[in-house]
């Protein structure tokens, strides 16, 4: 059963075209992840699905019910944890999370057994006490999650939910979310960290300009452009010549030219090196920098749309 269905549904800002007739299905269950660069559009896709922005065209249902005719079911189902901290500097961390308890009816007991739930799998309730103003950037991140959940969701919205957090911290909210998956927890997040929707996201959407350009696992994405290594080389030189050369080889599997180098893979790419650097000679280009490694959600968005995601 479908949990989240999009219908080309658009929002345009002016001239600016925001969110390009997006169709998306999430299924119940799943963690869908959105992955683009900044001001791809994912964001306000996700304020659509959240009644917090109107669509300008088409439409969207969460759990059935009508994003524009329905907004106060859904916002009794979700959770949403939004990029921006929304939270009360001068109550501690536990009372910001009792008071959303509050605001969605739960009882006392039921609101301090969670709550207490939370803080301790965020790494939190040490500090639970302490105004939050003293918390650091990444604890109020992982706050924001605990608030988005506290009153226990059918469905959720993560919108860069790691994103500013220090590696260990990415961890302890990575492992709460594979928790949330056990529980068969219906979520989109939206990340522009490319190892984030390959370990986490059953599915994956790549959104760009506002249009989604490419969906499925993070799996079968990746062999969409080729098994095999992947190799960056730093190559001053006509890119375009060497582009056709290296296109000759059975082993090469794709080139792309994103500013200033190219992007190679190759089967069994480490053993080429040799013969992959001579071409690029010979094109009388100049090789600088050689990097080897496995195909990642990075590479297929460079297939896309020839550019890095950051660009």
């Amino acid at each position: 059963m479908l949990a989240i269905e999009t219908v080309n549904i658009t929002k345009k800002f002016g001239d600016l075209v925001a969110v390009d007739h997006v169709n998306l299905k999430v299924e119940e269950g799943e963690l869908v992840g959105l992955l683009g660069p900044n001001g791809a559009g994912k964001t306000t896709t996700i304020r659509m699905l959240c009644c917090l922005l109107t669509p300008t065209e088409g439409t969207g249902r969460v759990d059935g019910y009508d994003v524009q005719k329905e907004a106060a079911e859904i916002r009794k189902i979700i959770g949403v944890c939004p990029q921006e901290t929304t939270m009360y500097d001068r109550l501690t961390g536990r009372e910001n999370v009792e008071l959303i308890g509050k605001m969605h009816g739960m009882s006392k007991t039921e609101l301090k057994k969670r709550s207490e739930s939370l803080l301790e799998k965020m790494e939190l309730l040490q500090r639970a006490d302490e105004q939050i103003r003293n918390y650091s950037g990444g604890m109020k991140r992982r706050l924001d999650i605990i608030m988005s959940l506290v009153h226990n969701p059918k469905i959720l919205f993560l919108d860069e939910p790691t994103l500013g957090l220090d590696p260990a911290a990415r961890r302890v909210v990575w492992d709460f979310i594979e928790e949330l998956k056990k529980e068969r927890k219906t979520m989109i997040l939206t990340t522009h960290y490319m190892d984030e929707a390959d370990v986490l996201c059953d599915q994956v959407a790549v959104i760009d300009y506002g249009k989604i350009i490419a969906e499925d696992t993070p799996e079968q994405l990746k062999e969409k452009i080729g098994a095999g290594d992947v190799i960056e080389i730093d190559f001053t030189g006509d890119t375009t010549a060497a582009t056709k050369s290296l296109e000759k080889f059975k082993f090469v599997r794709k080139v792309s030219k994103v500013q200033g180098h190219l992007v190679i893979v190759a089967e069994a790419g480490v053993t080429k090196l040799g013969e992959i650097t001579t071409t690029l000679h010979n094109c009388g280009g100049s090789v600088g920098k050689i990097a080897v490694r496995q195909n990642t959600l990075e590479d297929v968005f460079i297939h896309l749309t020839g550019r890095k995601l950051g660009e």
